[in-house]
């Protein structure tokens, strides 16, 4: 993919053909519902996206708001304000003699009608003058749009009543009443605020959307789409090579297909090739070709046929169509994945790879001195490694577990008391994981002589010393970072999956909880993260001598022991911990 330095941007930017929901980062505007064929940084964590024309904006221009000196393109480290509508993005133009400022979106506004006033007596009795919205006064910007009934949030230009002290949307304006759309030419479209008549459909054609109030209406072909749809309409034609090889039309009306790039059912407005029967909804067009995903350790490409076989999805588990459009590694010949389910925001990172070329290895761990010794990127001295089961005092932890090293095989520094577990010295130091869609990397605490830096894992919500994986505003554990797909306990028969849960709280303030589960395909089966990564033997506890193993079900379990010890523990009143519950029964220690 070729990159484009541009000046709006720090980063290079990519061109893109697909429909994409989400602020520009130029003017700061959404278009009133997405944005087409513009520009995308490719950079991971940025994400940011850009009209075509913001993008591609001139270097200086001449404006009427400013007609004395030329306006030159800039950059800024920080928001800034607008002197014109007040808003604060951080490209836009500036003066260089005066401190005048004009956002992207005032640069193209142009010049005000002359005379300013409008005089439609189907919006208002009164004239109205079409103004900027630092020429409005704050107190009648809190009031709501008298067409609509919205508030002016993202309005730049408001029409004005003077007399009445009323304000309009200027697109609430110039859209009243009636007004030719492209995508239904053939008669006007009338606005409604009164919701759909009871014969229409209650969702927009053209987005899927249901209606609040405000919608376009034609009453002689039952033809009605929403707002934002008829001020930002779709391109009746759209090419994009990578897509399809023909043109593709938009058909604007109620229509069930199946989509030929995900596999998936859809019920209006697809876009089309009549010479190759070939259908799209309109989020699939241009979808990337090689991308990662925090379910696979390989990157996956986009095929538009898969073939015969049988494929499972790997992120939601269900059967992939061979006959569509999906994703699959070239690596591991039975993976595939849905494309919206790799395309999904919490699955990809949102970077496209075709032409970057792959690593070969991620960064290992340590450097092999020879057989037995390392050098792990933990520690300054070389670890040896111990494999005679060996069981250390009961105060030698592993530095990144802190967990006890039992008769596993494990690390240790001849001149300090460093230790690791074979296992967690083999740690990546880049990992994928379920719970986020940007790479997490593997910290230690910087300095041994200072207390252990306490954190609390993001997904378990244990507080923890030792090693640690961060991605963004996420900190794992070693236990919970080391999960993947699909994980496998000794409890359960079948394999679990990661599931993040949006559930209300039972209390009487039923407030919305979240919680990272480990689920089963196959029955009810629910475990937290705290639990799935319990050890499963305690060498020592300071109620009992011997180790304690961890046990699943009653029928494993010496129920008569479990039940004196929880007697021992009430006797003697010190705090108990539940350990496992099963059915009636519940054992503490």
């Amino acid at each position: 993919m070729e990159k484009v330095e541009l000046p709006v941007h720090n980063h290079p930017l990519i061109p893109f053909t697909r429909f994409h929901h989400g602020l520009c980062a130029g003017c700061w505007s959404d278009s009133n519902g997405y944005i087409y064929g513009g520009y995308i940084c490719n950079e991971l964590g940025c994400n940011s996206v850009f009209h075509k024309e913001c993008a591609e904006s001139a270097a200086e221009i001449n404006h009427h708001s400013h007609p004395n000196h030329p306006l030159k393109l800039f950059l800024a480290y920080k928001p800034f304000d607008c002197s014109l509508c007040g808003d604060s993005p951080r490209v836009g133009y500036s003066c260089s003699i005066c401190d005048f400022k004009l956002d992207l979106s005032c640069a193209r506004q142009p010049p005000p009608p002359q005379p300013a006033a409008l005089e439609d007596f189907m919006v208002h009795e009164h004239p109205l003058i079409l103004s900027n919205r630092r020429e409005v006064e704050l107190t009648l910007l809190k009031s709501n749009c008298k067409v609509c009934e919205t508030s002016f949030f993202n309005s730049r230009q408001i029409y004005h009543c003077h007399q009445c002290d009323f304000l309009f949307h200027k697109e609430c304006v110039e859209l009243f009443p009636e007004a030719y759309h492209t995508c239904h030419p053939k008669h006007p479209l009338k606005f409604l605020t009164c919701g759909p008549p009871g014969y229409a459909e209650q969702k927009c054609l053209l987005c899927g959307k249901e209606f609040e109030e405000q919608l376009h209406h034609c009453d002689v072909c039952n033809f009605s789409i929403c707002k934002r749809c008829a001020r930002n309409p779709p391109p009746i034609g759209v090419v994009s090579p990578k897509t399809h090889e023909h043109t593709l039309h938009l058909v604007p009306r109620v229509v069930d297909f199946t989509c030929n790039a995900c596999g998936t059912q859809g019920d209006r407005s697809p876009y089309f090739c009549l010479q190759c029967n070939f259908m799209i909804h309109r989020d699939c067009i241009d979808l990337p070709r090689v991308i990662n995903i925090n379910r696979h350790d390989h990157r996956i490409s986009y095929t538009s046929y898969l073939g015969h076989g049988s494929w499972t999805c790997g992120v939601c588990r269900k059967k992939v169509d061979g006959f569509y459009g999906a994703y699959f590694c070239s690596k591991c010949p039975s993976y595939a994945v849905h494309s919206r389910c790799a395309t999904r925001y919490d699955v990809w990172d949102k970077i496209e790879l075709e032409g970057t070329p792959e690593d070969i290895e991620d960064i290992a761990p340590f450097i092999v001195i020879d057989d037995y010794t390392i050098k792990h990127f933990s520690h300054d001295h070389n670890l040896k490694l111990n494999k005679d089961g060996d069981i250390l005092q009961e105060d030698r932890l592993c530095e990144a577990c802190v967990f006890q090293i039992y008769n596993d095989p494990y690390y240790s520094c001849e001149q300090c008391d460093f230790v690791l577990h074979e296992t967690c010295a083999n740690m990546s130091r880049k990992k994928r994981h379920v719970s986020n869609n940007i790479p997490f990397t593997l910290e230690t605490d910087s300095s041994r002589d200072s207390p252990r830096q306490q954190n609390q894992c993001t997904i378990c919500n244990k507080y923890f010393t030792g090693f640690r994986y961060t991605s963004t505003y996420l900190t794992l554990d070693v236990w919970c970072g080391s999960f993947s797909e699909p994980f496998f306990h000794k409890s359960h028969p079948h394999p679990l999956y990661y599931k993040y849960e949006r559930h209300r709280s039972p209390d009487a303030n039923g407030e919305h909880q979240s919680c990272d589960m480990l689920c089963c395909d196959e029955c009810p089966f629910t475990m937290d993260f705290k639990c799935a990564f319990l050890p499963t033997k305690v060498m020592k506890h300071r109620y009992d001598d011997h180790p304690l193993i961890l046990s699943y079900g009653e029928d494993n379990v010496d129920a008569s022991y479990w039940r004196l010890l929880v007697s021992y523990a009430r006797t003697h009143s010190f705090k108990r911990k539940l350990i496992w519950s099963s059915g009636s029964q519940h054992f503490y220690l």
